[in-house]
């Protein structure tokens, strides 16, 4: 159960801002908006339920952004929507390394092991992992982000909900665009596109997005900036109409990334300034490139009132991803980790859809097969490992300037090394102690030794490595139907049954070794031996599966035409998976059970939209990856279980033809439940009533859009208003004995080192010709240049060093764009 401080807020606030939103409040169910001054809001279609519907008639809670939408938000990718979307966090600090979270559900493991809990769909082809489930946006019709459990009608991975991103498909008119954006930071971006009938069958749309920015971050004693962004993309659509009663689509894109990596800042006020907002520091330049792709066909068929309808989906990707963990220039904490990915996946979906009648349905079966591999670096410098031992001694890891220099590298030599190696510096330690020295003498003797003996080393790098390899098998079947029982109720049931089969390959072979001075039991000096800190040694193969069926039930009734009231019930399902850092059993497959009554409705000539929707769910075996051991904490698996509630208002108000007010407010309350443990902890470690981490509580966004007449042209004015509520660190990371900052004086972390709430206003004008194809807008994203952070914590904790990334400052631009 939640407990009962967090239920009384719930109830409290639920109460007062339905009372409020339900006035002023916010539909966001997101319709292209049009300059034309007209009465009645423009509603937009979405397939959520496999069949294109207005989104007021579908009983799912959904966000949907059109084509206008995205243009004057300035949307670029999915890391975009969080602002604007209740229920759903992104913030991303890297495009090839993302995690989204839906109503306090998501997967932070950056491995291969686990898939992810939010499904991201591109035109019907889903996306396996989240090194490609952040592409920046290209000729995009449309968004919809769909909450809670999708898994009967979109499958596999979608416990916490789904993002289908559709892009524009070709049309018979001969038509193209150009648009070019230019801004602070020498912002440099230029889209094209173009569409053009190839003859009475074929016709054909091709666009072109390339965009560059420079850095933004403020680098010591460098006139050079950091947090550089460096991408351009392709995508193809091909239109055959092959019969009246028969159409074929071919689809293709290809991204390529080359930019700086995630920008990280120490905290630790001995290793660097301790301010996130101050020129950064770094003794590593982080990168992150990426090269993905995809084809697929879409095939329908129309006949006898049915849609048939096969999809079938290959993408491939490479990513390479290096990052500075530790956040400073301070060599004695230096800490780098490197991840170099390869996957491919083949998708087949078939289905036939009835949209005809009172009982509507749609069956289909998907199947899904991946390969992936997955090598993960860990470099150190050895003196990193001075750093390391005060940490573990619980001291404040502030002192490193003043530690003596090499404890921590010889405490390492004389107690990580293989049993051969232990047993001879302990056998050494007796014949000192035999000699006449006392213990801690000897022991400080025999470690002095050990430096001295390994002096190259001990100034140079230590490197550590894991290689991963996973295929995953997928099939599903699954049948979802509506049935008018009358002119205003409808009863719909849904059933998947989905099989996963995986099997998971790992590998670590010590990359280090340091030599031994001393003789062992067998008089013989031991001399080179392997020396494995962050990754032991690891040989092992599994292969596991899962299997579950997912149902859902939905009764929804139509008051009047404007007015309809629902209620659902639905299952989630995400397979388990394996660790990634070394043999342990498989983790157990997730489970939620999720509980859903909705109002969605139009007032006044459909000049107001207010849609309200409150949930409950249950989470069981959530898969929580948690940095843990020691000396060297290392990422590991377990299942916990949480809970969660809360509500999403959403309204759109036409004050006049000329001015729209568009609003939201998503309230999540989740927590942990239940939570297994690691061999060595206890119940001190538990979190048991704390909130999930990353999720803010509470989220809003008001939108205001003006038009009006001007210089021979329709403007626009769009102003955006986001607010997010403080959080838990994004990052998880080691519990640290003694912080290396005074709490409450980060910019960014309130006192009890929760990240901060922000709010963040972005505006936009434009101005569109009467006369010529032509159009221009002014933007200012972050107008008052509000000081948040993205995220904090990390690996480098166990290094005394956590850090923390700054979100985007104020940035502005111009755009200038005609169509033809």
């Amino acid at each position: 159960m939640l407990n009962n401080s967090s239920v009384v807020s719930f109830k409290k606030s639920k109460l007062s801002l339905a009372v409020v939103f339900s006035l002023l409040s916010s539909g966001a169910y997101a319709m292209d908006e049009v300059p034309e001054k007209k009465v009645g809001l423009e509603v937009i279609e979405v397939s959520a339920q496999k069949r294109v519907e207005s989104i007021q008639d579908v009983p799912i809670t959904i966000t949907a952004f059109g084509e206008a939408d995205i243009e004057k938000m300035g949307i670029q990718s999915a890391n975009d929507l969080g602002l604007i979307t209740p229920g759903l966090e992104t913030n991303n600090a890297t495009a090839t390394q993302t995690t989204f979270n839906i109503r306090g559900i998501t997967t932070n493991d950056m491995g291969i092991g686990l898939d992810a809990a939010v499904a991201v769909y591109i035109d019907g082809v889903y996306v396996g992992r989240r090194g490609t489930s952040n592409l920046n946006f290209n000729d995009v019709e449309r968004v919809e982000v769909l909450k809670g459990p999708q898994g009967t009608l979109f499958g596999r991975n979608s416990a916490a909900g789904a993002i289908h991103i559709i892009t524009k498909n070709p049309t018979d008119d001969n038509e193209g665009g150009i648009k070019f954006t230019v801004g602070e930071y020498n912002k440099r971006k230029i889209e094209l596109w173009a569409n053009t009938q190839i003859n009475e069958e074929l016709s054909f749309r091709g666009s072109f997005n390339s965009n560059h920015r420079g850095g933004y971050l403020n680098i010591k004693d460098s006139e050079e900036k950091y947090g550089n962004q460096r991408d351009w993309s392709a995508r193809g659509a091909l239109l055959w109409q092959a019969a009246d009663d028969l159409e074929v689509i071919f689809r293709g894109d290809i991204n390529d990334t080359n930019q700086q990596g995630r920008p990280a800042v120490t905290l630790n006020t001995s290793y660097g300034s301790g301010d996130p907002f101050a020129p950064i520091e770094f003794d590593f330049e982080g990168k992150e490139t990426r090269q993905a792709g995809g084809i697929s066909a879409e095939v329908n068929y129309f006949a006898d009132g049915l849609t048939y309808t096969s999809i079938t989906g290959y993408r491939q990707f490479e990513r390479y991803n290096a990052m500075e963990d530790d956040g400073s220039a301070m060599q004695r904490a230096y800490f780098e980790s490197l991840l170099d990915e390869d996957q491919s996946q083949f998708s087949q979906e078939f289905r036939v859809v009835d949209s005809e009648g009172d009982f509507k349905w749609t069956a289909g079966t998907t199947f899904f097969y991946e390969d992936i591999e997955q090598d993960v670096v860990a470099n150190f410098n050895t003196l990193s490992f001075d750093a390391l031992a005060i940490v573990q001694l619980g001291l404040d890891p502030r002192i490193l300037p003043d530690f003596p220099f090499g404890q921590g590298v010889a405490g390492s030599y004389m107690t990580l090394g293989p049993i051969e190696a232990q047993q001879a510096i302990g056998l050494e330690i007796q014949r000192r102690i035999m000699a006449g020295q006392d213990f801690e003498t000897a022991q400080a003797t025999v470690g002095q030794d050990l430096i001295n003996a390994n002096l190259t080393k001990v100034f140079g790098q230590h490197e550590e490595r894991f290689y991963h390899h996973a295929t995953t098998s997928s099939f599903a079947a699954y049948f979802d139907g509506t049935y008018a029982a009358t002119d205003k109720l409808d009863l719909t049931f849904g059933l998947r049954y989905t099989y996963d089969d995986k099997n998971f390959k790992l590998s670590s072979v010590p990359q280090n070794t340091y030599y031994v001075p001393f003789e062992g039991a067998d008089a013989q000096i031991v001399g080179d031996v392997p020396l494995a800190v962050a990754f032991q040694p690891e040989d092992a193969r599994q292969e596991e599966s899962w299997d579950k069926w997912t149902p859902r039930v939905v009764v929804d009734y139509k008051w009047t035409d404007t007015f309809m009231t629902f209620a659902s019930y639905a299952e989630g399902f995400k397979s388990g998976g394996f660790n990634g850092v070394g043999k342990a059993p498989p983790v157990k497959e997730e489970t939620v059970k999720n509980t859903e009554i909705g109002v969605k409705s139009s007032w006044l000539d459909n000049r107001i939209r207010l849609n309200v929707s409150a949930f409950e769910y249950k989470y069981k075996n959530l898969q929580q990856l948690e940095l843990f051991g020691a000396p060297i904490p290392t990422y590991n698996l377990r299942n916990v279980d949480a809970e969660g509630e809360g509500f999403d208002i959403e309204a759109v108000i036409q004050v006049t033809p000329d001015l729209i007010v568009t609003a939201n407010y998503g309230k999540t309350i989740a927590e942990y439940t239940k939570w297994d443990f690691f061999e060595g902890e206890d119940v001190n470690d538990g979190r048991v009533g704390e909130p999930i981490s990353g999720m803010p509580e509470d989220q809003s966004n008001i939108r205001v859009d003006y038009f009006f007449e001007g210089l021979d042209g329709q403007f626009n004015l769009h102003v955006s208003y986001a607010d997010t509520g403080e959080r838990t660190q994004g990052v998880e990371g080691p519990a640290l004995p003694v912080l290396p900052f005074e709490p409450g004086t980060v910019t960014g972390l309130n006192a009890d080192n929760r990240i901060s709430g922000y709010s963040l206003v972005n505006t936009r004008i434009s101005w569109q010709s009467d006369n010529h194809p032509i159009y221009a807008a002014f933007f200012i994203n972050n107008l008052t240049d509000e000081k948040y952070l993205i995220q904090t914590g990390g690996q480098a904790m166990a290094l005394g060093s956590p850090i923390a990334t700054p979100g985007l400052p104020r940035m502005y631009g111009f755009e200038f764009g005609m169509e033809f």
